[in-house]
């Protein structure tokens, strides 16, 4: 019924079930210059918002019915509330995900992301080894899998969270799409999903290309990659598709039409960002709302967000991104036949 909800919301443009995802942005700050990312101390601590502004966010997202709370950086475990925050998050029923380049996490941090009933910590890998570490700084990839092992270790002992890796597919790394998959699976992570790389992580309709795009002479190495993973037949690891891992080659080949992938931006997911301390909803295209003025709920269902989800669904620039994407909602016959499907099991 909530995949039919949102299929219906998207058809005529008003949010009738509340968004899935709401994501807060607690810090721009980063350890890390990575290539690909235009976000990193793109504004100063002094003007990211406080723990009680985050808080408040948070009670605000499980009285409207969101299902999950994403903290994202930034680096999120440079900031030192951040275990206050997932807890909370435990404490409230939202389950709790966290974004993370990995190359923090120590025995200590690991103990406080226990006591803290953190429910997914998403891990940032661009390739391997060299690969990862071109993108990410030298030294990166055998922390982050330092990082992994020793939280694997703590909740085989009876710790309830899941680990992920994160791919941010360019044209330095498609040669190693299928060895991070194995290695993924090597390492007991949960699941893993390929992004696809945006010109600018801070402005999605930034239109120069980015020098990572896929050359169009390696779209068949892309191919193959891709085919491999679909392929595999895992020990442990979901393959996360959000969207299908087929619509990268037309992505990057220039090909993708709006038929072959539906955005949900204005519905699924639900961006806290951060100016001058205020905290501001936002849709891609711009700002609905200032919660320290307004409810979330009221701002999601403002004339602002009902302008912005116009543009959305307008937009000619498809990103393919996966806190936009919900395939199962993209179809009314398969959202139908889902509800069938489960009503014969009754």
């Amino acid at each position: 019924m909530k995949n039919l909800l949102y299929w219906l919301s998207r058809k005529v443009n008003y949010p009738f079930i509340p968004p899935k995802v709401v994501q807060i942005s607690l810090t721009y700050r980063c350890n890390l210059k990575c290539k690909m990312c235009s976000l990193a101390n793109l504004l100063p601590k002094d003007q990211e918002l406080s723990t009680t502004q985050i808080l408040h966010i948070v009670r605000e997202a499980r009285k409207y019915g969101a299902e999950e709370i994403l903290l994202t950086g930034g680096e999120p475990f440079l900031r030192e509330d951040l275990f206050e925050i997932a807890n909370f998050c435990h404490s409230k029923g939202l389950r709790s995900i966290i974004t993370t380049n990995g190359t923090l996490i120590d025995g200590r941090i690991a103990e406080l992301i226990i006591n803290s009933r953190m429910d997914h910590i998403h891990f940032s890998v661009d390739g391997m080894g060299r690969t990862n570490d071109h993108f990410r700084g030298q030294g990166t990839f055998d922390k982050i899998v330092e990082s992994v092992k020793l939280l694997d270790a703590l909740r085989q002992k009876g710790n309830s969270f899941s680990l992920g890796f994160a791919c941010t597919v360019m044209d330095g790394n498609i040669k190693e799409l299928y060895e991070l998959v194995k290695l993924a699976d090597n390492l007991n992570v949960d699941s893993i999903n390929f992004q696809p790389l945006v010109n600018d992580n801070s402005n999605f309709i930034h239109k120069q290309l980015s020098p990572f795009w896929v050359k169009r002479e390696n779209i068949e190495l892309l191919k193959s990659e891709l085919s491999k993973i679909k392929k595999y037949s895992p020990k442990h690891i979901t393959i996360y598709e959000e969207p299908r891992l087929e619509l990268l080659v037309d992505y990057y080949n220039g090909t993708l039409k709006k038929g072959d992938w539906k955005c949900f931006g204005g519905f699924k997911t639900v961006f806290i960002c951060f100016e001058k301390n205020r905290p501001l909803v936002y849709s891609c295209h711009g700002i609905c709302g200032n919660l320290d003025e307004v409810s979330l709920k009221d701002a999601w269902h403002s004339k602002e967000a009902y302008k912005l989800r116009i543009h959305s669904s307008e937009c000619k620039d498809l990103c393919l991104q996966s806190c936009y994407s919900l395939e199962e909602s993209s179809s009314l016959i398969n959202s139908v036949k889902e509800i069938l499907r489960k009503l014969a099991k009754l």
